[in-house]
């Protein structure tokens, strides 16, 4: 029978960069930005209330871009966070650049790629059609850009380290 023998300091070392790992992924996944319109469907002409909340302040600004069901950009803004982390903007639904009706996308971006968040709406040509609920929030999911460099160099020590420590087996 063989039994593995760990030392009091390979256990603590494991137990210290987990916590650093699983706080690394905390503070990554506290960075959401969300997005939200007034209604579910706009007509030409109609107001588009767009509104969110970030979890950090950056101090750089949130782009604003409604896309078609083709993906052009029909609309695009920056705005930033207020002190509270809340965030608004306005659009006027239609113009030369809303070339059909349908599906529109609006994205919003805070500070990079792994910081953004969608949410759509109907765009009909004609009147407003009748409203009755909004559309929801969507948080947006953290990616770890410069995130996975700080877990690839953590990976790396521990498996260097083990090496070096060669392990105690007992028969």
């Amino acid at each position: 029978m063989k039994i593995i023998v760990l030392t009091l300091n390979s256990i603590i070392f494991i137990l210290a960069i987990t916590l650093l790992t699983v706080s690394f992924l905390t503070a990554s996944a506290q960075t959401a930005i969300t997005v939200s319109t007034d209604k579910t469907s706009y007509a030409d002409g109609d107001t588009i209330n767009i509104s969110g909340k970030v979890a950090d302040q950056l101090h750089v600004p949130i782009s604003v871009i409604i896309m078609d069901s083709s993906h052009n950009p029909a609309y695009i803004t920056q705005t930033s966070p207020g002190t509270d982390g809340t965030y608004s903007a306005q659009a006027v639904a239609g113009g030369s650049t809303w070339k059909s009706a349908g599906v529109y996308e609006i994205d919003v971006t805070y500070g990079g790629p792994d910081k953004t968040a969608k949410t759509t709406f109907e765009f009909t040509l004609g009147s407003t059609p009748v409203q009755n609920h909004t559309n929801s929030t969507i948080p947006a999911i953290p990616e770890f850009g410069p995130l996975s460099v700080s877990i690839f160099a953590i990976s790396i020590t521990i498996i260097v380290t083990f090496a070096k420590m060669r392990p105690t087996f007992k028969i």
